[in-house]
């Protein structure tokens, strides 16, 4: 048996949430086992409380930062690498990792081909993972995904709540935010959703996504103009996550923090762009915990293309969106 494994997980914020199952079944497979994990620094902090592994290390993409990260990983010498999700420049990390097996899902040519798992590409992100670990022995323990918050995160994430007079539960956090334009749903659109829900409900906003969001939060904000409205861009991951977990409910396009909502079981309504739901949406997720919304096909090809940022998620109208918020909130009132 392995006695110490490195885990490698460098993309983006979902993808390296996805690896969360398949980390979970190798710790319960093989308790006595040491699991190292090599993630983006950006999302480390996503993992640091995580009580399956046993060392974290940052990634970065910046050449010149990575023989730091070859030295820490040359003093563990590991049995064993299996490569969740990574960059194509992870290539530059093999130096400082001399003849250790390699293993994956991926196509990259510099790992060896009897060393890539075949796997249907239509198969979900979280499974690819979990079927490779199948092949080394290690029993599935579900797709669940996982954060574990420390309680430092907790309370200020409740003094910042509190500080609003917000309470878990009565408030509905909207993602403003995504990894590339195209997938980003329209100011305008939050904006109208927000009112909506503000005029209709009980339920207070906070407007989330990250720093490089903040100018468009405030630009909802100042539309809105009401106290029951707030936003937290600039607040810490892990403060964001937590407000998530504690939300009514959440609006995000297909973007990291929709998978931050699953892996706290916030309910969500999500939407898709041109990638379908299938290999990246909600797995093992209960259908009152998500509602996924896609783009029509048909209307796609009828958006005017030189609005590179709108030209998938317009196809998405406040209507349709509002229609599962409704129901949501039905739900919820009834149960």
């Amino acid at each position: 048996m392995n006695k110490r494994v490195l885990v490698v997980s460098t993309t983006g914020m979902g993808d390296c949430l996805w690896g969360t199952p398949g980390i979970r079944a190798l710790r319960k497979t093989f308790p006595e086992m040491e699991i190292d994990l090599v993630v983006s620094r950006s999302w480390k902090s996503l993992f640091d409380f995580n009580p399956h592994l046993n060392q974290i290390f940052e990634y970065s993409g910046q050449w010149y930062r990575q023989p730091f990260l070859g030295i820490k990983l040359l003093g563990r010498p590991y049995d064993v690498i299996y490569l969740f999700h990574a960059n194509r420049n992870f290539k530059r990390m093999l130096p400082w990792l001399p003849s250790v097996p390699i293993w994956s899902h991926q196509k990259h040519d510099w790992i060896p081909e009897s060393h890539r798992m075949k796997i249907d590409a239509d198969v979900h992100g979280i499974q690819k993972r979990l079927i490779m670990m199948e092949k080394f022995g290690v029993k599935p323990d579900g797709g669940q995904m996982e954060i574990f918050f420390d309680q430092a995160t907790i309370d200020r994430s409740q003094k910042l709540l509190e500080s609003h007079g917000f309470s878990p539960g009565k408030y509905v956090y909207l993602n403003l935010g995504a990894a590339v334009e195209g997938r980003r749903w329209m100011v305008e659109r939050f904006s109208e959703l927000a009112s909506r829900i503000l005029n209709a409900t009980s339920c207070n906003i906070i407007l989330g996504g990250g720093l490089n969001e903040k100018k468009r939060a405030v630009t909802i904000l100042n539309q809105l103009n009401t106290s029951r409205a707030m936003e937290v861009c600039s607040q810490p991951l892990m403060v964001n996550a937590d407000i998530i977990s504690q939300a009514g409910f959440m609006v995000t396009s297909d973007t990291g923090p929709m998978h931050i909502a699953f892996a706290v079981r916030a309910p969500v309504v999500s939407l898709f762009g041109t990638i379908p739901p299938a290999g990246s949406g909600p797995y093992e997720i209960p259908d009152h915990l998500c509602r996924v919304i896609t783009i029509d096909p048909e209307g796609k090809d009828s958006v005017d293309e030189k609005n590179p940022g709108e030209f998938h998620l317009r196809c998405i109208t406040v209507d349709r969106v509002w229609e599962q918020v409704e129901q949501m909130l039905a739900e919820k009132s009834s149960s």
